[in-house]
Protein backbone atom coordinates (compact mmCIF):
# COMPACT_ATOMS: atom_id res chain seq x y z
CA UNK A 1 0.00 0.00 0.00
CA UNK A 2 1.31 3.42 -0.94
CA UNK A 3 1.41 6.24 1.59
CA UNK A 4 -0.74 9.24 0.78
CA UNK A 5 -2.49 12.17 2.38
CA UNK A 6 -5.55 14.17 1.40
CA UNK A 7 -5.41 17.94 1.53
CA UNK A 8 -7.31 20.88 0.09
CA UNK A 9 -6.48 22.17 -3.35
CA UNK A 10 -3.72 24.74 -3.76
CA UNK A 11 -3.13 27.00 -6.74
CA UNK A 12 0.12 25.17 -7.49
CA UNK A 13 -1.98 22.04 -8.22
CA UNK A 14 -3.86 23.73 -11.07
CA UNK A 15 -2.12 22.30 -14.12
CA UNK A 16 -1.62 18.89 -12.53
CA UNK A 17 -5.34 18.61 -11.77
CA UNK A 18 -6.29 19.56 -15.32
CA UNK A 19 -3.74 17.17 -16.81
CA UNK A 20 -5.06 14.38 -14.56
CA UNK A 21 -8.60 15.04 -15.74
CA UNK A 22 -7.59 14.85 -19.41
CA UNK A 23 -5.59 11.64 -18.85
CA UNK A 24 -8.43 10.06 -16.86
CA UNK A 25 -11.06 10.73 -19.52
CA UNK A 26 -8.78 9.61 -22.34
CA UNK A 27 -8.25 6.29 -20.56
CA UNK A 28 -11.96 5.57 -21.02
CA UNK A 29 -11.84 6.10 -24.79
CA UNK A 30 -11.24 2.41 -25.70
CA UNK A 31 -14.17 1.44 -23.47
CA UNK A 32 -16.36 3.98 -25.21
CA UNK A 33 -15.46 2.44 -28.58
CA UNK A 34 -16.26 -1.06 -27.31
CA UNK A 35 -19.55 0.17 -25.87
CA UNK A 36 -20.55 1.57 -29.26
CA UNK A 37 -19.59 -1.65 -31.06
CA UNK A 38 -21.71 -3.69 -28.63
CA UNK A 39 -24.90 -1.95 -29.70
CA UNK A 40 -27.11 -4.40 -31.67
CA UNK A 41 -27.98 -1.96 -34.43
CA UNK A 42 -24.28 -1.09 -34.91
CA UNK A 43 -23.38 -4.77 -35.22
CA UNK A 44 -26.28 -5.39 -37.61
CA UNK A 45 -25.26 -2.41 -39.75
CA UNK A 46 -21.66 -3.62 -39.96
CA UNK A 47 -22.70 -7.13 -40.98
CA UNK A 48 -25.14 -5.78 -43.56
CA UNK A 49 -22.53 -3.40 -44.96
CA UNK A 50 -19.97 -6.18 -45.25
CA UNK A 51 -22.41 -8.47 -47.04
CA UNK A 52 -23.45 -5.68 -49.40
CA UNK A 53 -19.83 -4.83 -50.22
CA UNK A 54 -19.04 -8.49 -50.77
CA UNK A 55 -21.94 -8.91 -53.18
CA UNK A 56 -21.19 -5.72 -55.12
CA UNK A 57 -17.43 -6.14 -55.33
CA UNK A 58 -17.14 -9.91 -55.41
CA UNK A 59 -13.85 -9.53 -53.53
CA UNK A 60 -13.36 -10.61 -49.94
CA UNK A 61 -10.15 -8.62 -49.62
CA UNK A 62 -11.75 -5.44 -50.96
CA UNK A 63 -14.75 -5.87 -48.66
CA UNK A 64 -12.55 -6.35 -45.60
CA UNK A 65 -10.46 -3.32 -46.53
CA UNK A 66 -13.57 -1.19 -46.92
CA UNK A 67 -14.84 -2.33 -43.52
CA UNK A 68 -11.53 -1.44 -41.88
CA UNK A 69 -11.75 2.02 -43.41
CA UNK A 70 -15.33 2.35 -42.18
CA UNK A 71 -14.33 1.34 -38.64
CA UNK A 72 -11.40 3.77 -38.70
CA UNK A 73 -13.70 6.62 -39.70
CA UNK A 74 -16.08 5.69 -36.89
CA UNK A 75 -13.24 5.60 -34.39
CA UNK A 76 -12.07 9.02 -35.58
CA UNK A 77 -15.58 10.44 -35.09
CA UNK A 78 -15.76 9.06 -31.55
CA UNK A 79 -12.30 10.44 -30.81
CA UNK A 80 -13.37 13.85 -32.08
CA UNK A 81 -16.48 13.76 -29.88
CA UNK A 82 -14.39 12.63 -26.89
CA UNK A 83 -11.94 15.49 -27.36
CA UNK A 84 -14.76 18.03 -27.62
CA UNK A 85 -16.21 16.81 -24.31
CA UNK A 86 -12.79 17.19 -22.65
CA UNK A 87 -12.33 20.70 -24.04
CA UNK A 88 -15.83 21.69 -22.93
CA UNK A 89 -15.28 20.54 -19.34
CA UNK A 90 -11.87 22.22 -19.16
CA UNK A 91 -13.62 25.50 -19.93
CA UNK A 92 -16.17 25.07 -17.12
CA UNK A 93 -15.39 24.55 -13.42
CA UNK A 94 -11.84 23.35 -14.10
CA UNK A 95 -11.00 26.64 -15.78
CA UNK A 96 -10.93 28.43 -12.41
CA UNK A 97 -10.84 25.82 -9.68
CA UNK A 98 -10.31 28.30 -6.86
CA UNK A 99 -13.34 30.44 -7.60
CA UNK A 100 -15.46 27.38 -8.48
CA UNK A 101 -14.75 25.40 -5.31
CA UNK A 102 -12.51 27.14 -2.77
CA UNK A 103 -14.24 30.51 -2.42
CA UNK A 104 -17.88 29.42 -2.28
CA UNK A 105 -19.62 28.13 0.87
CA UNK A 106 -20.70 24.53 0.48
CA UNK A 107 -17.92 23.79 -2.02
CA UNK A 108 -14.43 22.36 -1.78
CA UNK A 109 -11.76 20.63 -3.87
CA UNK A 110 -9.26 18.10 -2.52
CA UNK A 111 -6.24 16.29 -3.86
CA UNK A 112 -4.62 13.05 -2.77
CA UNK A 113 -0.86 13.38 -2.58
CA UNK A 114 1.76 10.62 -2.47
CA UNK A 115 5.46 11.47 -2.11
CA UNK A 116 4.72 15.06 -3.05
CA UNK A 117 2.87 14.08 -6.24
CA UNK A 118 -0.86 14.64 -6.78
CA UNK A 119 -2.39 11.24 -7.57
CA UNK A 120 -6.10 11.83 -6.99
CA UNK A 121 -8.79 14.48 -6.92
CA UNK A 122 -12.36 14.98 -5.76
CA UNK A 123 -14.66 17.96 -5.38
CA UNK A 124 -17.93 18.84 -3.67
CA UNK A 125 -20.54 21.45 -4.52
CA UNK A 126 -24.20 21.98 -3.61
CA UNK A 127 -26.44 19.99 -5.94
CA UNK A 128 -28.40 21.97 -8.52
CA UNK A 129 -31.21 19.41 -8.60
CA UNK A 130 -31.44 18.25 -4.98
CA UNK A 131 -31.33 21.19 -2.53
CA UNK A 132 -30.70 18.97 0.49
CA UNK A 133 -27.61 17.31 -0.98
CA UNK A 134 -24.03 18.04 -1.94
CA UNK A 135 -22.73 16.71 -5.25
CA UNK A 136 -19.54 14.65 -5.40
CA UNK A 137 -17.62 15.70 -8.51
CA UNK A 138 -14.28 15.32 -10.28
CA UNK A 139 -13.41 11.98 -8.69
CA UNK A 140 -10.19 10.81 -10.31
CA UNK A 141 -7.26 8.62 -9.28
CA UNK A 142 -4.15 8.05 -11.40
CA UNK A 143 -4.29 4.64 -13.02
CA UNK A 144 -1.10 3.37 -11.41
CA UNK A 145 -2.39 4.30 -7.93
CA UNK A 146 -5.78 2.63 -8.18
CA UNK A 147 -6.64 -0.24 -5.87
CA UNK A 148 -4.81 1.42 -2.95
CA UNK A 149 -7.89 2.74 -1.15
CA UNK A 150 -7.38 6.31 -2.35
CA UNK A 151 -10.76 6.59 -4.04
CA UNK A 152 -12.51 5.34 -0.89
CA UNK A 153 -10.59 7.86 1.22
CA UNK A 154 -11.64 10.65 -1.15
CA UNK A 155 -15.27 9.54 -0.84
CA UNK A 156 -14.98 9.61 2.95
CA UNK A 157 -13.48 13.08 2.76
CA UNK A 158 -16.56 14.33 0.92
CA UNK A 159 -18.78 12.54 3.45
CA UNK A 160 -17.05 14.24 6.38
CA UNK A 161 -17.30 17.60 4.63
CA UNK A 162 -21.01 17.09 3.91
CA UNK A 163 -21.68 16.24 7.55
CA UNK A 164 -19.85 19.31 8.82
CA UNK A 165 -21.63 21.52 6.29
CA UNK A 166 -25.09 20.29 7.30
CA UNK A 167 -26.09 18.49 4.10
CA UNK A 168 -28.53 15.60 4.28
CA UNK A 169 -26.96 13.49 1.56
CA UNK A 170 -24.52 13.16 -1.31
CA UNK A 171 -25.39 12.76 -4.99
CA UNK A 172 -23.17 11.94 -7.93
CA UNK A 173 -23.26 10.76 -11.51
CA UNK A 174 -21.09 8.43 -13.54
CA UNK A 175 -21.25 7.01 -17.04
CA UNK A 176 -22.18 3.50 -18.11
CA UNK A 177 -18.59 2.61 -19.03
CA UNK A 178 -17.11 3.52 -15.62
CA UNK A 179 -17.73 0.10 -14.09
CA UNK A 180 -15.07 0.36 -11.35
CA UNK A 181 -16.46 3.67 -10.11
CA UNK A 182 -20.00 2.30 -10.02
CA UNK A 183 -18.80 -0.74 -8.06
CA UNK A 184 -17.04 1.51 -5.54
CA UNK A 185 -20.13 3.65 -4.99
CA UNK A 186 -22.26 0.56 -4.42
CA UNK A 187 -19.78 -0.69 -1.82
CA UNK A 188 -19.77 2.74 -0.14
CA UNK A 189 -23.54 2.57 0.38
CA UNK A 190 -24.72 4.70 -2.54
CA UNK A 191 -27.90 3.60 -4.24
CA UNK A 192 -28.82 3.99 -7.87
CA UNK A 193 -31.69 6.48 -8.19
CA UNK A 194 -31.88 6.99 -11.94
CA UNK A 195 -30.41 6.33 -15.36
CA UNK A 196 -30.64 8.90 -18.14
CA UNK A 197 -29.09 9.39 -21.56
CA UNK A 198 -26.09 11.68 -21.72
CA UNK A 199 -27.00 15.16 -23.03
CA UNK A 200 -25.70 14.63 -26.55
CA UNK A 201 -27.56 13.88 -29.76
CA UNK A 202 -25.46 10.73 -30.35
CA UNK A 203 -26.23 9.32 -26.89
CA UNK A 204 -29.62 7.92 -27.91
CA UNK A 205 -28.06 6.12 -30.88
CA UNK A 206 -25.32 4.54 -28.77
CA UNK A 207 -27.32 4.05 -25.55
CA UNK A 208 -24.66 6.00 -23.66
CA UNK A 209 -26.27 6.45 -20.26
CA UNK A 210 -25.50 8.43 -17.12
CA UNK A 211 -26.10 6.71 -13.78
CA UNK A 212 -27.21 8.84 -10.82
CA UNK A 213 -26.42 7.76 -7.26
CA UNK A 214 -27.45 9.05 -3.85
CA UNK A 215 -26.18 8.47 -0.34
CA UNK A 216 -28.23 9.58 2.66
CA UNK A 217 -26.10 10.68 5.60
CA UNK A 218 -27.26 8.99 8.83
CA UNK A 219 -27.94 11.21 11.81
CA UNK A 220 -26.20 10.75 15.14
CA UNK A 221 -22.75 9.85 16.49
CA UNK A 222 -22.69 6.63 14.45
CA UNK A 223 -22.78 8.74 11.29
CA UNK A 224 -19.18 9.92 11.69
CA UNK A 225 -16.87 8.21 9.16
CA UNK A 226 -14.09 5.97 10.37
CA UNK A 227 -11.57 8.48 9.07
CA UNK A 228 -12.38 11.84 10.65
CA UNK A 229 -11.90 14.81 8.36
CA UNK A 230 -8.77 16.69 9.50
CA UNK A 231 -8.56 20.47 9.36
CA UNK A 232 -6.01 20.23 6.53
CA UNK A 233 -8.77 18.68 4.40
CA UNK A 234 -11.10 21.62 4.93
CA UNK A 235 -11.23 24.84 2.89
CA UNK A 236 -10.23 28.03 4.70
CA UNK A 237 -13.80 29.26 5.06
CA UNK A 238 -14.75 26.02 6.87
CA UNK A 239 -11.94 25.98 9.43
CA UNK A 240 -13.18 26.47 13.03
CA UNK A 241 -11.22 29.68 13.55
CA UNK A 242 -12.64 31.10 10.32
CA UNK A 243 -16.11 29.67 10.47
CA UNK A 244 -18.77 31.60 8.62
CA UNK A 245 -21.65 33.18 10.50
CA UNK A 246 -24.75 31.07 10.66
CA UNK A 247 -26.52 32.95 7.89
CA UNK A 248 -23.65 32.18 5.51
CA UNK A 249 -23.96 28.42 5.83
CA UNK A 250 -25.35 26.65 2.74
CA UNK A 251 -29.08 27.24 2.35
CA UNK A 252 -29.30 23.61 1.35
CA UNK A 253 -28.60 22.43 4.90
CA UNK A 254 -31.50 20.37 6.15
CA UNK A 255 -32.63 20.04 9.80
CA UNK A 256 -32.90 16.55 11.22
CA UNK A 257 -36.68 16.58 11.27
CA UNK A 258 -36.80 17.26 7.55
CA UNK A 259 -34.91 14.13 6.55
CA UNK A 260 -37.16 11.98 4.32
CA UNK A 261 -37.99 8.59 5.86
CA UNK A 262 -37.37 6.73 2.60
CA UNK A 263 -33.77 7.91 2.21
CA UNK A 264 -31.37 5.54 3.93
CA UNK A 265 -28.06 3.90 3.04
CA UNK A 266 -28.15 0.43 1.64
Amino acid sequence: MVKYRIRVYQDTDYQTVRDMYVAGVQQHFPRACRHVLKQPWIQASLVLSFCLLLVLSGSLLLSLTAMLILLSVGRWLIRHLWSSIIDQNLMQDLLDIRSSYMERPGCCFWVAESDGVVVGTVAAAPSNTSPMDVELKRMNVCQEYRGQGIAKALCLTVLGFAQRSGFAGIVLGTSVIQTEARSLYHKMGYRLVGTVLMPHFLAKFTNYTFHKYQYHIPVGPQALPEQALPDRALPEWALPERALPERALPERALPEQAHPDWAHPE
